[in-house]
C-alpha cells in the first residue's frame, strides 16, 4: 500500500472511513468505543506544529491515507530483520513467547504453562470475549479517543492485540517476551498491549518492536498503544526495546497507573527506525507507589527521536525517578521533554529526573526540556540535564595507551551507559546488555 510522502492536513484521504473493517470488530461495547473513536479522530485537528509536545517533531509524519486496509503480511521481497522464532524459543530460556505481526497475526509460545496458575496470555480479541469483565473494566482507561488525535487513531484501528492478566499473589519469575513484527514496505500497523497485574502479584514483559523494510521502498508505519494497571502491592517490570527498521516512523503511547504500595519499572530503548515519538507516563494513584523510568537511546544516520516521560504524583509519599541517557552519532537528532507533575493533596513525594546526551561528532542534534509542575512544598524534587562532546584529553589518553580511536570511543559510549544498566535488575539487565553492547559495536 503506497503511502504519499507529502502529509499537511487531515484531509479526506487520513479521515477513517465508516466501511473500516476494524470498526466491526468485537462485541457492541467495543465496536461502539471504536466508532467514538473513529469520528474523535476524523473531527480533531492536526496537533500545531511547535506547539509544546510537538516543537521538534512535525505531527504530519504520522498521519496514514486510509487508502485501504492496511497490509501487515511479511513480503517475500523485503527481508526481515529477524530471524525465525523458533531460533527466539531455542535462545529463550522461558519458551513464553508471544509473536505479533502487525498486530493482526498472533501466535501464542508457551503460555500454556501458566494457565493452571491463572495467568492469562491471550489474544486481545478473544479477551474481550473469553475474559469480558477484566478488558471491559480496563481497555480505553488510560488511553482512549480523548488521550490525542494518534491515540483516538489507534483506538479505531487495532486489528488484534495482546492481553496479560496476572491474578492476586501470584508471581511470575521468567519475563514473558512479546515480538512486534512490522510488515512489508508501505504497510501500517496498530498494536494494541492491555495489562493487569493483581495485588501483591508480580510480572516482567520484554515488549520487542522490529522488522519493516530496510531498503528505499515506500516508509512504514507503526503507531502503539500500551495500558498497564498495577495493583495495590504488585511489582511490574515493562523493557520496550524498539530496533524498526530504517525506513519505520513508530508512534507510541506508554501509560501505567500505579495504586497503593505498587512499583513499577519502565525501560525504554530506542534504537531503530527513521522518526520516532514515544511517549512514556506513569500516574502514581495510590500512596506509596513508586516508578523508575531507565532509557537507552542510541542514534546514528538521520534519526529523529522525540521522547516525553510523565511521573504524575496523584497520592502522597510517592516516589519517581527518570534516568534517561542518549548517544548521538552523524546527523541524527533527539529531543527529550520530561514532565513531573505533583498534585496539591500528594505530600511527601520524592521525584528525580535526569537527562544525559552524549554527541559524538558535529552535526548531532540534541534538545532537552524538563518540566515541572509541583502545587505544594512538602516535596523532594530535582532535576538535571547534559548535553555535551566526548572530552578529548579522555580520548587522547587512552590513544597514548596504545587504543586505537574506535576502541576508544567505544570504551567511553560502554561507560556511560554502564551506570544505566547497573542500575537494572540482574535478569532485566543481561538481556538489556545485549542489545546495548550489540549497538555498540555499530559505532
Amino acid at each position: 500500500m503506497s503511502r504519499s510522502s507529502q502529509k499537511t492536513d487531515t484531509t479526506s484521504e487520513y479521515l477513517i472511513p465508516e466501511s473500516a473493517p476494524e470498526l466491526l470488530r468485537g462485541p457492541k461495547w467495543l465496536r461502539d468505543a471504536r466508532e467514538r473513536s473513529r469520528r474523535d479522530f476524523n473531527k480533531s485537528p492536526v496537533p500545531p506544529r511547535g506547539l509544546h509536545l510537538w516543537r521538534y517533531t512535525d505531527p504530519a509524519t504520522f498521519l496514514i491515507p486510509h487508502d485501504g486496509p492496511p497490509d501487515s503480511t511479511p513480503d517475500d521481497g523485503v527481508q526481515s530483520s529477524e530471524g525465525p522464532v523458533s531460533e527466539h524459543l531455542e535462545k529463550d530460556s522461558t519458551g513464553r513467547l508471544v509473536h505479533d505481526v502487525g498486530g493482526r497475526d498472533i501466535e501464542l509460545h508457551g503460555a500454556d504453562a501458566l494457565t493452571s496458575r491463572g495467568v492469562v496470555v491471550c489474544r486481545l480479541s478473544e479477551a474481550v470475549d473469553r475474559h469480558r469483565k477484566l478488558v471491559e473494566q480496563y481497555l480505553y482507561q488510560l488511553i482512549n479517543s480523548r488521550s490525542g488525535k494518534f491515540e483516538a487513531q489507534n483506538s479505531a484501528l487495532w486489528n488484534n492485540g495482546i492481553f496479560i492478566f496476572v491474578p492476586d499473589s501470584v508471581r511470575v519469575a521468567e519475563p514473558i517476551h512479546l515480538l512486534r513484527e512490522a510488515g512489508r514496505s508501505g504497510s501500517t500497523q496498530f498494536h494494541r498491549l492491555l495489562i493487569v497485574v493483581g495485588r501483591n502479584a508480580e510480572l516482567t514483559v520484554v515488549d520487542e518492536y522490529f522488522g519493516g523494510d530496510d531498503s528505499d521502498r515506500n516508509t512504514s508505519h507503526a503507531n502503539s498503544a500500551v495500558e498497564i494497571f498495577g495493583l495495590q502491592e504488585s511489582r511490574v517490570r515493562y523493557v520496550s526495546l524498539q530496533r524498526y527498521a530504517h525506513r519505520m516512523n513508530s508512534y507510541l503511547t506508554h501509560r501505567a497507573t500505579l495504586e497503593r504500595g505498587a512499583t513499577m519499572l519502565t525501560v525504554p530503548l530506542d534504537f531503530g527506525g527513521a522518526v520516532s515519538k514515544h511517549n512514556y507516563g506513569v500516574s502514581l494513584v495510590g500512596e506509596g507507589a513508586e516508578s523508575n523510568i531507565i532509557g537507552l537511546l542510541f542514534a546514528s544516520g538521520r534519526q529523529h527521536f522525540d521522547n516525553h516521560t510523565r511521573h504524575h504524583h496523584a497520592a502522597s509519599r510517592t516516589q519517581s525517578n527518570i534516568d534517561f541517557k542518549t548517544v548521538l552519532r552523524d546527523k541524527s537528532t533527539s529531543a527529550y521533554t520530561g514532565l513531573i507533575r505533583i498534585e496539591n493533596e500528594a505530600k511527601g513525594c520524592e521525584a528525580y529526573q535526569e537527562n544525559r546526551n552524549l554527541l559524538l561528532n558535529r552535526g548531532v542534534r540534541a534538545e532537552v526540556i524538563p518540566e515541572l509542575e509541583i502545587l505544594n512544598e512538602d516535596v523532594s524534587c530535582t532535576h538535571g540535564a547534559t548535553i555535551g562532546p566526548i572530552d578529548p584529553l579522555t580520548i587522547f589518553y587512552l590513544k597514548s595507551r596504545g587504543i586505537e580511536q574506535e576502541a576508544a570511543v567505544r570504551m567511553i559510549v560502554a561507560g556511560f551507559v554502564d551506570s544505566t544498566l547497573k542500575r537494572l535488575p540482574s535478569d532485566v539487565a543481561e538481556r538489556v546488555a545485549g542489545f546495548a553492547h550489540r549497538r555498540l559495536e555499530g559505532l
